[in-house]
């Protein structure tokens, strides 16, 4: 084998390398993904079942919660009484 093909036969092993790790760290990433979704998911269906009674150490963010529903529902009241002036 010549210097030539040497080089791009390191060239093609270094691809396939960095192509395979690139992979490794992608499923890493997805299955992280995975892991934030079903924490998203946990939390909405805590607060769903509990939000009436949260354990002492949630209600910091149950009262949280609430505090943004209650300025989401002010806001929407808001747009609602915009759109009757027009």
């Amino acid at each position: 084998m010549d210097d030539f093909q040497k080089v791009v036969q390191d060239i093609v092993d270094k691809t396939k390398e960095l192509t395979g790790a690139a992979k490794i760290h992608a499923d890493i990433k997805n299955e992280e993904l995975k892991i934030r979704r079903k924490y998203y998911e946990l939390g909405k269906k805590y607060y769903e079942l509990y939000k009436d009674a949260p354990e002492q150490a949630m209600k910091e963010y149950v009262d949280y919660i609430d505090g943004c529903n209650a300025k989401i529902w002010d806001c929407k009241e808001k747009l609602d009484e915009m759109k009757e002036h027009e």
